[in-house]
């Protein structure tokens, strides 16, 4: 069985699969950088036989079965435990063994070690003596000893990460669960975690990255130091392919920095800005919906101030720097079709980006109307930006030159475009701010098209905002042509 053991660090595809027929489909959807395979068998609507979990694939196997009190969904008794494990073990998989079951304490029991994973989950966040436990856990001669602690918020999660960081055990993997907890799992991995797990076809715990973005996006087979820290803060920017572009910029340029997803529930409770931490934060984007509250988060720039929210933060002497680079994610793409003088423009929404589309435009000699689902909303904001509102139930009948949808709207496959046929009449110019990772036509460009119209689509957007974005993380060579060959590239 030597050929099949997990090599230290690993790089763990984790499938949840719910029977025999399922565990093929996820195993040939393995990506070829993954090390071994982990099967949640206790996620499965039904007995599946270890030794053709086995037989699926040359790579190492790890059988999981995880119980309701880790997390997992594993209800028997303990002798029912031991025997799901024990013919993993037997069929050649490596094992998984919560800890706290005690069945390691018994040197009989799967007597060749090096095929064990010792596990401990701390469903409300890591003990105080962690440790001791991980010491105890290496102790039993497990291949790798695993803690895996609860997180509430981002705060929690890369405190957790720092565990892996301070820990001084070799084979020893330490990395948070929970909403929050994706930049953790980068950040342990980055430190040397001896196990990193990711998600092939759906999370199998929370927070879980997939596995080709560990490696592609964040390069979690390159173990290395740190110096400084980057991310997008959202309430969830999961989607977002910022973390794609900047870690591909800092690469390129020999950047001993990272850029992570960070999902914040509450900014002005989190304050991921003050968040006191080595390496630390020198940056942030920012995305809904915490713009308005990262304008209040540092000094704005001009472009800030007058869009009334920044989607950038940067770290300046004696504090923060908020910026709104989302005005020349517009106004850049808009200024290649020519001037707006003696226009007219309907901006679609009343958030951040709408805002920003108002000055962009404004800028370019628009007259700008705007209007949200919301028409209070549209009104506030509108009397805020010095222009007018307009009903949303009269958009359809609206006539102008540019329609910018500033809007969730027309994201999902099944969505109705964000501008209505009624609007696209007249063949205005359409400029989406939202954009598909994969790389599809949102409803609202497939509209715009079939209408005849001129169209700017999400990514035209994401690529101009994010030049001036690199320019202010320090990727001040970046140019607009370098970085929409990225995000063209991975957009799939």
């Amino acid at each position: 069985m030597n050929d099949r053991l997990i090599s230290i660090p690993a790089y763990v595809a984790s499938l949840a699969p719910r029977d025999l027929a399922d565990a093929e489909r996820l195993a040939a959807r393995v990506p070829a950088g993954a090390t071994a395979i982990e099967y949640r068998l206790d996620l499965a609507e039904g007995p599946i036989d270890p030794r053709r979990l086995v037989e699926l694939d040359g790579r190492p196997v790890v059988v999981t079965h995880r119980s309701l009190r880790e997390g997992g969904r594993f209800s028997g008794s303990l002798e029912e435990y031991r025997r799901l494990v024990g013919d993993a073990y037997d069929a050649g998989a490596t094992v998984d063994v919560e800890h706290a079951t005690g069945a390691l304490a018994d040197a009989s029991f799967l007597p060749d070690r090096r095929r064990v994973v010792a596990s401990l989950h701390a469903p409300f966040g890591p003990p105080d003596d962690w440790r001791d436990r991980i010491a105890a856990m290496r102790a039993t001669g497990a291949r790798s000893a695993k803690l895996v602690a609860g997180t509430r918020d981002l705060p929690a999660a890369l405190r957790v990460a720092t565990m892996q960081r301070d820990d001084g055990s070799k084979g020893a993997s330490v990395f948070p669960m929970g909403h929050a907890s994706a930049p953790g799992r980068v950040l342990s991995a980055l430190w040397g975690a001896a196990l990193v797990y990711g998600s092939v076809d759906g999370d199998t715990a929370p927070g879980q990255l997939s596995l080709e973005d560990l490696l592609d996006t964040y390069g979690a087979a390159e173990p290395r130091a740190v110096d400084s820290l980057y991310g997008i803060a959202g309430a969830n920017p999961a989607g977002s392919l910022s973390p794609k572009l900047h870690n591909a910029l800092f690469r390129s340029r020999g950047r001993a920095s990272v850029y992570l997803p960070l999902p914040v529930a509450d900014f002005e409770a989190e304050l991921p800005h003050l968040l006191e931490l080595e390496p630390p934060f020198r940056g942030f984007s920012v995305t809904r919906p915490w713009k308005l509250a990262a304008l209040r988060a540092g000094a704005p720039s001009d472009d800030a101030r007058a869009v009334g929210a920044a989607n950038t933060l940067v770290r300046a002497r004696g504090g923060w720097r908020a910026e709104n680079t989302d005005v020349d994610g517009v106004f850049d793409p808009l200024a290649d079709h020519d001037t707006g003088e003696g226009r007219a423009a309907v901006i679609l929404g009343a958030g951040g980006a709408a805002r920003a589309a108002t000055v962009a435009a404004r800028r370019l000699g628009y007259e700008v109307t705007l209007s949200a689902r919301r028409d209070e909303e549209a009104d506030r904001v509108s009397g805020e930006l010095g222009v007018d509102s307009l009903a949303w139930e009269d958009v359809a009948a609206s006539e102008a030159d540019l329609y910018v949808n500033a809007t969730p709207a027309g994201l999902g496959e099944d969505d109705a475009p964000a501008v209505p046929a009624g609007a696209l009449a007249g063949r205005p110019l359409v400029f989406d701010c939202v954009y598909r990772r994969d790389g599809g036509e949102t409803a609202t460009i497939r509209a715009a098209k079939a209408a005849g119209c001129a169209t700017v689509d999400g990514l035209d957007m994401l690529a101009a905002q994010a030049v001036r974005q690199a320019h202010l993380f320090g990727v001040t060579d970046a140019t607009p042509e370098e970085v929409r060959g990225i995000l063209r590239g991975s957009a799939r």
